[in-house]
């Protein structure tokens, strides 16, 4: 089945694609030791007042991700979601150069 978009509204897709594939990479990464506590808990080694209280935790760091996926301007956003992915491409490191270097990218090429 031929794609109806257009080419710009392809790079649109694939760049959401991107940045949604990034969004669940960094919730999961900080879902991850709170699944870890329920574990915990569970199993009785964890007290629920210590459960309830990292629950409130990765409540206020899911916020921050949030104000992040939805403040951060979609350029910034989508090199940065390319540079944790591994998908920059050679134009995104040589037209971000420095950007990339302040956020700790070294270019191994």
């Amino acid at each position: 089945m031929e794609s109806r978009l257009t080419p710009k509204q392809q790079k649109q897709q694939q760049d959401r694609e991107i940045i949604d594939e990034y969004h669940k990479f960094v919730t999961e990464q900080a879902l991850e030791p709170l699944y870890q506590s329920f574990l915990e808990w569970k199993s009785g080694a964890l007290p629920y007042f210590e459960l309830t209280e990292l629950i409130h935790v990765f409540h206020k760091k899911n916020q921050e991700i949030y104000k992040d996926f939805t403040y951060t301007d979609h350029k910034d956003l989508l090199l940065l979601a390319k540079m944790k992915l591994g998908r920059l491409t050679e134009e995104d490191i040589i037209d971000n150069k420095w950007l990339l270097e302040r956020w700790g990218f070294e270019d191994k090429t």
